[in-house]
C-alpha cells in the first residue's frame, strides 16, 4: 500500500494532495476485491410503500468487483408509469442499482483568477469532489394475467426488490435477497452449522463401517439361504418398476402383472379371441357401423353449420366491442408473411351402452397408463379414438393443471370426455401468405362466438382477407398454432364500413383471453381507435410469421357477435341403429362441446307399442337385454340463452351396435423368466362374474405351444364386493422352462350377461 510523505520544509504541491484521497481509495478497491469480491450484489438497502404509486429507497450500498457505489439519501421513485393497461393483468418489476462516477463542484478561491481592479482572488466553481453514486433503474416483465412471472436478471445486474403492480397500485415488495451481500456474521453461523453435522456425518459413518462389517458376517455364515441372485435382481427391478409406475396392490409383487388397461402384453396373433379395453373382455361375434346423422337437417328448431355442427337455433348479438376510433390502420403495409397455421379441433365424447359394460375396478392401475393410450375402440378414416385416462396427446401436457380428463362411469354405461375445449389431437394445417394484423380481447362470459365485424375506411383494388379467431400464447400475443375458426371474405364482397367476417360457432370460455388476425396481400385499411379506448386488448403486428409486437396506442375498432339461442331445450332425433340377430351393446363416439350449465344426454328406444324412451345412465332396465335389431336413438340438448352444448356429426362421428360371442380366449405375449424353473401360478381377478352362469380357467402356454392345465384351482369370491371372484391356479412345468405365455378361457350361457378380467398376475419360482 502506498502512504504520502512530506517533509517540514517542503512545499506540498497539488498532487501530493490529490494522492492523500487516491492512494486510501486504491487500498481500500483492493481490499473490497480480495476480501469480499462480490459482483452486482448490494447492502444496507431497503425498498418500502410511500403511496399506491411510490416506493422509498434507503441508503445503501452497491458493490460491483472492486468497486462500491453508494446512495447517500433515500430516493423516491412513481411507479405509475409501469402499471399494466388491463384491469385483469398484472407485473412485476425489478429495481435494479447502476453504478455511476460523478464529480461534485464546489466554489473555490483561485490563485490565478483575480479581480481585474482589486487583484483579489476570486472563487470559482471547480471540481471538489468524485463520488461514486447509485442510481435506481425500473425494469418491467409481461403484463399478463394473475399470475405474472418476475423479470429475468442479467448476471451483470443487482436486483434489490420486486415489485408487483396491477391498475389499482403496488401490490407486493419482495427483497431481492439474492443479491444481497452476506456478513461475515451470517457466513460464520452458516459455516458453524455445517461443521456440526460433519461431524455428526463422521459419528454416523464410523458406526456404518461396523455395522457393514457384521452384515457381511452374517452373509457368509448365510449364504446357502439366500436365494439366487438372479431372482433378487428381478423382484427388485419389477417391483420398484411397478410400484413406481403402476401404484400397484401389495399382492402384486412377484414376475408379471398386468390390469389390461393397454395391449403391449397381450399378443392378437396367437390364436385367441379377446379384447383388451379396460379390462381382459370378451370379443364381438358381431358389429354394425353407422354414421351417427340426423333424421331432419331442416328442423327449425336446430342450426346447422357446414351441413355437421348442431346447435339449438339462434341469433346474434354482439358481446364484445372496441369503440369506434378516428385512427385508420393500414393492414398491408409491412412485408408479408409465409406462415403455416394449426388449427385445433373439438374434444371428443365416448359413450357405451349395454349389459356387457360393467364399471372396472382397475382405479389404483390408472397412474401406468398416465402418459399411454388406454385402449382403443376402432379405427375409421384413419383416425384412431382413444379410451379413458390420460394419453399423450399433446392437450394433455398444455391443460393438465385446469383440465385434463373426465370420467363419469356406471354399470352399463360409462361416458368419457374432457374439459378442455379444443385440442390438437386431430389437426388441421393450412398456409397463409400477407401482412399479419391482430388483436387481443377478455371473454369475461362464455359464449358461441359466430362472427367478428370490421370496420374498413379503405378497400384496395384487388386481395381477400382471411379473418382468423385464436387462442394466444404465453406472453399475450396471438398464438398461430391454435387457431379456432377461419373466415375468408373475397375482395369483390368487401366494402367501406363495417364487414362481417362469419365463422364456424366457436365455443369461447369464461377469463380467457382470445385474438383475432387478419392476413391479407391487398392495400386495405381498417378503422382504429386511440388512448387506451378499448382496455381489454391490444393490437399486434407480426413481422416473421411467429413474433408478435403489441402497440400501447391504438385498438382496432370491431364487434364480436355470439349465438344468443331461441330455446332452452332441444330434441335431436337421429337415424336408428340395425344389427342383424340383435345387439348387446352400443358404442358412440362424437366430436362435441358441453360448458358447464348445460347438458348433451341420450336416450335410446326399441320400436313398439308404447315403447318409452330410456335415459343411457342405467337408471332404467336396460332395452338392448331382449336382443333388439333395431334401436331408435335421440339427443337431449339443455342450455340457456348465453350458451348451449353442440354436436358435430362429421365424416367421423359413429354410431357401433354390437353383440359380444359366448367365449374368450386372451393370450399374453412370450413371457421370458430369465432363469429355468419347474413351477409357477396365475391369479385371475375376475368382475362381473357368477359362477352359475360364467366360467373362467387360467393356463400357461410354453414356446413349444403346449398347453398346460393348472394341478388345482381355487376360486374365492370377494367378501368386499361379490361380483368379483379370484381364481389362484397353480403348474407343474417341465424341468428347464424358461418361457411361457398366459392363456385365460372364460364362457357365458348369455351373451347379455358377460363377465370380464380385471387383471392377472403370474408367478414363476
Amino acid at each position: 500500500m502506498k502512504q504520502v510523505q512530506v517533509a517540514n520544509a517542503e512545499y506540498v504541491l497539488p498532487v501530493d494532495l490529490q494522492r492523500l484521497g487516491q492512494f486510501p481509495q486504491e487500498a481500500v478497491d483492493a481490499m473490497v476485491e480480495g476480501a469480499i469480491g462480490y459482483p452486482a450484489h448490494w447492502s444496507a438497502f431497503t425498498v418500502s410503500q410511500k403511496s399506491a404509486q411510490e416506493v422509498t429507497v434507503s441508503p445503501g450500498r452497491y458493490f460491483e468487483n472492486e468497486v462500491v457505489y453508494s446512495l447517500e439519501a433515500a430516493v423516491n421513485i412513481n411507479l405509475i408509469q409501469y402499471f399494466p393497461l388491463a384491469a385483469s393483468d398484472e407485473k412485476w418489476l425489478a429495481l435494479i442499482l447502476r453504478g455511476e462516477d460523478r464529480v461534485i463542484n464546489e466554489d473555490r478561491q483561485i490563485e490565478t483568477s483575480l479581480d481585474p481592479e482589486t487583484r483579489e482572488p476570486v472563487s470559482i466553481s471547480t471540481p471538489v469532489i468524485a463520488w461514486r453514486a447509485v442510481n435506481v433503474v425500473v425494469q418491467q416483465g409481461s403484463a399478463v394475467p394473475s399470475p405474472a412471472n418476475q423479470p429475468t436478471i442479467a448476471e451483470t445486474d443487482a436486483c434489490i426488490a420486486f415489485v408487483r403492480v396491477t391498475t389499482s397500485g403496488i401490490q407486493e415488495i419482495v427483497p431481492g435477497e439474492r443479491w444481497r451481500v452476506k456478513t461475515l456474521y451470517e457466513v460464520e453461523g452458516r459455516v458453524s452449522a455445517v461443521e456440526v453435522r460433519m461431524s455428526e456425518i463422521v459419528e454416523n459413518v464410523a458406526t456404518l463401517q461396523t455395522d457393514l462389517g457384521n452384515v457381511a458376517a452374517d452373509v457368509i455364515e448365510l449364504r446357502n439361504a439366500i436365494p439366487d441372485r438372479r431372482v433378487l435382481t428381478q423382484i427388485v427391478r419389477d417391483t420398484a418398476r411397478l410400484n413406481q409406475a403402476a401404484n400397484l396392490p401389495e399382492e402384486a409383487r412377484n414376475y408379471w402383472f398386468d390390469q389390461a388397461l393397454f395391449k403391449d402384453n397381450w399378443d392378437f396373433l396367437a390364436g385367441g379371441f379377446f379384447r383388451i379395453d379396460e379390462g381382459i373382455r370378451f370379443q364381438y361375434a358381431a358389429q354394425r357401423d353407422h354414421l351417427l346423422r340426423l333424421q331432419a337437417y331442416d328442423d327449425p328448431e336446430i342450426s346447422v353449420w357446414d351441413n355437421r355442427l348442431i346447435m339449438p337455433a339462434y341469433t346474434e348479438v354482439t358481446r364484445i366491442a372496441s369503440p369506434m376510433g378516428s385512427g385508420r390502420k393500414d393492414i398491408a403495409n409491412v412485408v408479408h408473411t409465409i406462415r403455416t397455421a394449426v388449427k385445433k379441433t373439438k374434444t371428443h365424447q365416448r359413450i357405451r351402452y349395454g349389459e356387457t359394460i360393467n364399471v372396472c375396478e382397475n382405479a389404483s392401475g390408472w397412474e401406468e397408463s398416465a402418459n399411454r393410450k388406454a385402449g382403443e375402440v376402432f379405427k375409421a378414416n384413419g383416425e384412431e379414438w382413444i379410451s379413458r385416462g390420460e394419453t399423450d396427446n399433446p392437450w394433455n401436457g398444455d391443460v393438465r393443471s385446469e383440465g385434463g380428463h373426465k370420467e363419469i362411469a356406471v354399470q352399463r354405461v360409462i361416458k368419457e370426455s374432457y374439459k378442455t375445449t379444443y385440442t390438437k389431437y386431430n389437426t388441421q394445417t393450412f398456409g397463409f401468405a400477407g401482412a399479419v394484423y391482430g388483436q387481443t380481447f377478455l371473454s369475461s362470459q362464455v359464449m358461441v362466438a359466430t362472427s367478428i365485424d370490421l370496420y374498413f375506411t379503405r378497400v384496395g383494388p384487388t386481395g381477400d382477407v382471411m379473418l382468423c379467431l385464436c387462442e394466444v400464447n404465453g406472453s399475450g400475443a396471438p398464438d398461430f398454432d391454435s387457431v379456432l375458426a377461419t373466415s375468408t371474405v373475397e375482395r369483390d364482397d368487401l366494402k367501406s364500413g363495417w364487414t362481417k367476417f362469419a365463422f364456424e360457432p366457436t365455443l369461447l370460455d369464461q377469463g380467457k383471453r382470445y385474438a383475432f388476425f387478419t392476413v391479407t396481400s391487398g392495400n386495405h385499411q381498417l378503422r382504429s381507435n386511440t388512448g387506451n379506448a378499448f382496455s381489454g386488448g391490444t393490437l399486434f403486428l407480426s413481422t416473421d410469421g411467429a413474433w408478435s409486437q403489441g402497440s400501447t396506442s391504438e385498438d382496432f375498432t370491431f364487434r364480436l357477435n355470439a349465438a344468443k339461442f331461441k330455446s332452452s331445450r332441444v330434441v335431436l332425433p337421429m337415424l336408428p341403429l340395425e344389427l342383424e340377430n340383435g345387439m348387446t351393446e352400443i358404442q358412440m363416439i362424437f366430436k362435441a362441446w358441453e360448458p358447464a350449465a348445460t347438458s348433451l344426454a341420450w336416450e335410446i328406444r326399441v320400436p313398439g307399442d308404447n315403447s318409452p324412451w330410456i335415459l343411457m345412465d342405467a337408471r332404467e332396465d336396460n332395452p338392448l337385454a331382449n336382443l333388439p335389431p333395431l334401436v331408435q336413438i335421440r339427443a337431449i340438448m339443455v342450455g340457456t340463452p348465453d350458451v348451449a352444448p353442440a354436436i358435430d356429426l362429421d365424416q367421423y362421428a359413429r354410431a357401433i351396435a354390437g353383440r359380444m360371442r359366448p367365449d374368450m380366449r386372451a393370450i399374453s405375449k412370450l413371457l421370458d423368466f430369465g432363469f429355468a424353473t419347474n413351477a409357477a401360478s396365475i391369479v385371475l381377478n375376475m368382475d362381473y362374474f357368477d359362477a352359475a352362469h360364467h366360467t373362467a380357467a387360467p393356463k400357461l402356454v410354453l414356446a413349444n405351444g403346449t398347453v398346460v392345465n393348472p394341478i388345482s384351482v381355487t376360486p374365492e369370491v370377494d367378501p368386499s364386493k361379490p361380483t368379483r371372484t379370484k381364481f389362484t391356479a397353480n403348474f407343474d412345468l417341465p424341468a428347464g422352462t424358461t418361457k411361457a405365455r398366459v392363456r385365460i378361457d372364460a364362457t357365458t350361457d348369455s351373451v347379455i350377461d358377460v363377465p370380464f378380467g380385471q387383471d392377472v398376475q403370474a408367478n414363476f419360482f
